[in-house]
């Protein structure tokens, strides 16, 4: 007799149980946490990328200033080696084979400052006049117990011909710098200055470095010996604006407000440089640098552009999709639910167990239909979404609009791959993949996955070895590649150096598979997790770029559903060696090949 056939479904509103309230307020709770973790990720990632640009502007300034330096040291090594011979016209082809407008932007020239005792300073004027120059003398004409004024300049032209003459000893934070310089033998940097190149447009803070010029006939041994023993000072004299231009370009000039100060105050007194940006307020990083014995402080704050470029999306993603997700769950709970109450009303009698039967097969076969729909529906759009990118891509020509494509292939092809492996899973749980078992050579069918990989293990850095018997045995060959790759590919994915062995030996009339790596190993407590579902050793935080954690998890199901044994040994710092014991192998060949490496 046919059963009969389900009651029609009921028509009644029934309120919300308060078992579909909980997994809503779960659901919700969950997603709000998963966005506020993506936005405090966002904000760590975009807080160290601030600083990394803030650290290397700095770092930049002291290597630029590094630079100059050495350009002074040539001319040291000049005046020491021509002495009186050289000349204004020797120090001009120096200076002019430097090229240092085009090579070292920001640096407002390079000069020589001579000693000149206070009873020389007339003979002095007169020796400089005759080379061409009637209108020179020493400036301040204060008197002092010593004069060190700019005779050589370049270039020669310009702002620079209002310093030509010009004594920098009678300016007391010139002079520090050049004392300094003299009793040490180091190059000595000034505090901020007025430039006397400044002509009352386009005014700029400025400071200026010095090396100091030795009678090198006399000992310099102590300190005393350097003052008696000084003969000037090559100098370059730098408008602090010119000087950091060239280096605010790109990126920095759109997402750094910096703003640089002479000592640890942050005066206008000691503003060095403020650069014309705004600055939002929301990061910032002060460091202290080191300029030839003047510390420096370098305030960087972040601009709305950089703000702006901060990537905000997946929080949001995650909000739309965990409330999908959520309500979804709710409708799930409660048909869920309503099934429940159903079945136990059938359950009360006989003919309400007839009626729950074929309910039950109904539903089943609802549920095959919701299955196969519900692969080719997902799979489709999935490969349409697929299409999209590929032609959006081909169009995006902006750099920007590029990144974004990229973003979102990488997001696509996350979840394809998340999609595959989910449904390779359940298809493994449900028991739809059956294991074929054929013969194979198992040497012979290791050795080409090992030449496969070989070109992913190079490019690595790393030597792929195997150790291969010679052995036959029966099995799925299909499951068994999959089993022994995903192995190899865990090696390589977390093997930095050294090599990777795949070995077959046999085993008490079997085999076994063993993939050793030389990677950082697994924590004893953390064995026995590797096989579960979504679970990584480097991966706490469930980063979809380092891959699903579903490898191992593979590999666990079907080796149950081939009948074999899979094992791990590992130590931390020692690598992680795993096995695949197969058991009752049909032929087991006494002979071994050598070990060797994949080439």
């Amino acid at each position: 007799m046919a059963a009969p056939l389900p009651d029609p479904p009921r028509t009644d509103h029934r309120p919300p149980s308060w078992e579909a309230v909980l997994v809503l307020a779960l659901g919700l709770t969950l997603t709000a946490l998963a966005a506020w973790l993506l936005h405090q990720q966002a904000n760590r990632q975009a807080d160290a990328r601030f600083r990394a640009q803030a650290r290397d502007l700095a770092a930049a300034i002291v290597e630029r200033m590094d630079n100059y330096e050495q350009i002074l040291r040539g001319g040291v090594a000049l005046m020491d080696a021509g002495g009186a011979l050289v000349t204004r016209a020797t120090w001009r082809a120096y200076v002019a084979s430097l090229r240092v407008e085009e090579r070292y932007p920001g640096i407002q020239g390079i000069g020589f400052a001579e000693r000149v005792a206070p009873d020389e300073i007339a003979a002095h004027e007169i020796t400089v006049r005759a080379e061409g120059f009637p209108d020179y003398r020493v400036q301040p004409d204060t008197p002092r117990d010593a004069y060190f004024p700019i005779v050589y300049l370049e270039p020669f032209s310009g702002r620079n011909l209002r310093a030509f003459g010009y004594d920098m000893f009678s300016d007391p934070v010139r002079r520090t710098a050049m004392e300094r310089a003299r009793d040490t033998g180091q190059t000595a940097a000034s505090g901020r200055v007025r430039l006397v190149q400044e002509t009352g447009v386009d005014e700029q803070a400025g400071f200026l470095i010095y090396l100091p010029v030795y009678d090198r006939a006399l000992p310099l041994d102590s300190v005393g010996d350097r003052r008696r023993a000084i003969r000037g000072f090559v100098y370059s004299p730098f408008r602090m604006s010119d000087l950091m231009d060239p280096l605010m370009t790109g990126q920095r000039q759109e997402y750094l407000d910096v703003r640089i100060h002479d000592g640890a105050t942050a005066d206008p007194a000691t503003l060095l440089y403020d650069a014309p940006t705004e600055a939002a307020g929301t990061r910032q990083l002060v460091t202290a640098v080191e300029i030839f014995g003047r510390s420096w402080t370098v305030d960087v704050r972040a601009t709305p552009g950089f703000e702006a470029s901060v990537d905000r999306r997946a929080p949001v993603a995650v909000l739309v999709a965990g409330l999908l997700i959520s309500v979804l769950l709710v409708a799930v709970t409660r048909s869920l639910l309503a099934e429940r109450g159903r079945a136990a009303e059938l359950r009360r009698s006989y003919d309400a167990a007839a009626r729950a039967r074929a309910e039950a097969e109904h539903a089943n076969a609802a549920k095959s239909r919701f299955l196969a729909a519900a692969s080719h529906d997902l799979r489709q759009p999935m490969q349409t979404l697929g299409i999209y990118l590929h032609l959006i891509s081909e169009h995006a020509a902006a750099t920007s609009m590029r990144r974004l494509v990229d973003g979102a292939r990488d997001g696509f092809d996350a979840a394809q791959r998340m999609l595959t492996a989910l449904m390779d899973i359940a298809a493994l749980e449900t028991g739809a993949a059956k294991p074929v078992l054929r013969p194979i050579d198992l040497d012979a069918f290791l050795g080409r996955i090992a030449r496969e990989l070989h070109v992913e293990a190079e490019a690595k850095g790393l030597e792929l070895r195997v150790h291969l018997d010679r052995l036959s045995i029966d099995t799925d060959p299909a499951m068994l590649e999959r089993i022994v790759r995903n192995l190899l590919h865990n090696a390589l994915k977390y093997t930095e150096s050294g090599c990777i062995l795949l070995a077959c030996r046999p085993r008490q009339g079997g085999a076994v598979i063993k993939v050793q790596d030389t990677g950082p190993g697994i924590p004893r407590e953390r064995l026995h997790l590797i096989f579960e579902d979504f679970y990584q050793v480097d991966n706490p935080e469930r980063d979809r770029s380092k891959g699903l954690g579903l490898g191992l998890a593979t590999v666990a199901r079907l080796t149950r559903l081939l009948g074999y044994r899979i094992g791990v040994r590992s130590r931390p710092g020692r690598g992680a060696v795993f096995s695949v014991e197969i058991p009752a192998a049909s032929r087991t060949a006494a002979e071994a090949m050598p070990e060797r490496r994949i080439a």
